[in-house]
């Protein structure tokens, strides 16, 4: 299975740029159009690990440059995971090889009403299958820079347990930002989805979530087995993380 590494913000003029581009309007510009009422799902009010590592992914689009947001989540000392289809815009007639490459990704740990407590981070790397469209291979682990203090992201808002062999369970938890203005979460029995690579879980969010976790056990400090890729009137499916979704984790935490 082959994976492709593309570099994002590797210098420092690139990191400010990227910086100033959402600091200075992008991320009010997505914040417009976020919900504050009528939400689809109930906001988290637990607090604890989720209120601090799950967050918001902003990218400009390769495809006409237009802003957008995905969920994502803190999960080892300097990576992020979130969708594929979070950081590469497809084009129309063409193979998933070919997809765009969003630019200015930046991460904003613990993001609620217009802002983040923990600042931004840019996204020095992205890793991801090179066919990232075939099931079971929307999963993307991302290698952040430091902050502008020098600290890992995980040295700012803690990491989220991971996990590679889980199995579903009654216990399922899903946190996303369905372009709204805080986190939120639904829960339930989480279920493989027959002939495919996918975990159900009976709810939904919509556009925005993808990227957000599926967690197993505690519904705060449990561990991330699934990210949100897509959903229906009913519910929601995941890409379950095995073997792959694991070896791209590794090259982000030891490159």
């Amino acid at each position: 299975m082959s994976t492709v590494v593309h570099d994002d913000a590797t210098t420092e003029e690139v990191r400010r740029t990227v910086e100033a581009h959402w600091a200075g309007g992008g991320m009010a510009e997505v914040a417009s159009t976020d919900a504050k009422d009528d939400l689809v799902q109930p906001a988290w009010t637990g607090g604890g690990a989720i209120a601090r590592t799950v967050g918001r992914l902003y990218a400009s689009s390769g495809v006409g440059g237009g802003h957008g947001a995905c969920t994502a989540t803190v999960v080892g000392i300097r990576t992020v995971i979130t969708a594929a289809h979070c950081v590469r815009t497809s084009v129309e007639g063409s193979s998933a090889r070919a997809a765009a490459w969003d630019r200015d990704l930046y991460f904003v740990p613990g993001y609620q009403g217009g802002s983040g407590p923990y600042g931004g981070f840019t996204v020095r790397r992205v890793r991801m299958a090179e066919d990232w469209q075939t099931d079971g291979l929307d999963v993307a682990m991302l290698e952040m820079n430091p902050g502008a203090d020098g600290r890992n992201v995980s040295e700012v808002v803690g990491a989220q347990p991971i996990s590679f062999t889980a199995t579903p369970s009654a216990s399922g938890h899903f946190f996303g930002y369905p372009y709204t203005d805080r986190v939120l979460h639904c829960s339930g029995v989480t279920t493989p989805t027959a002939g495919t690579a996918l975990v159900r879980i009976p709810c939904h969010m919509g556009m925005g979530s993808s990227g957000g976790p599926y967690l197993l056990g505690d519904q705060s400090a449990g561990s991330v087995v699934a990210v949100n890729i897509s959903g229906d009137a009913g519910a929601s499916y995941g890409t379950a993380l095995g073997a792959f979704a694991q070896d791209l984790y590794r090259q982000s935490e030891h490159s």
